[in-house]
């Protein structure tokens, strides 16, 4: 009786990872994929585009242009591009955080996605509701 309990226990146990492994088949092993089967695997799953269009960045960004008060201030620099910003530089804040950054840099940022890079808010939380 004995062995009968332990077949019967290794039965389930068999059952159980076919249940827990249901979709083994529906896994892609991406790391061995060519270029052009991850190229055409990009085509199949499509792009989820979380970007703002150009009317949203502008209400969700303050620009001025940069100059420094201090000679021994640390260099500010943006953290998209890591150049430091000269005098005379476009920089934009982002209105719900007021981190900084070159204008070109961060309305491309913002046009694929619609968050700060540094803190990961969102950047048009305040202008949605606004308009």
């Amino acid at each position: 009786m004995g062995s009968e309990a332990l077949l019967m226990v290794d039965r389930s146990s068999v059952y159980e990872s076919r249940m827990f492994d249901q979709y083994r088949e529906m896994r892609l092993d991406i790391d061995n994929m060519s270029y052009e089967e991850l190229l055409a695997l990009g085509e199949r799953i499509g792009n989820v585009n979380t970007g703002l269009s150009e009317c949203m960045i502008s209400k969700c960004l303050t620009e001025k242009t940069y100059c420094s008060s201090d000679q021994n201030q640390e260099e500010a620099m943006c953290a998209i591009c890591l150049e430091g910003y000269n005098k005379k530089d476009k920089v934009a804040m982002v209105k719900n955080c007021g981190h900084g950054y070159h204008v070109g840099c961060i309305k491309k940022w913002l046009s694929m996605k619609n968050a700060c890079p540094i803190c990961k808010a969102s950047a048009s939380a305040d202008s949605l509701k606004e308009g």
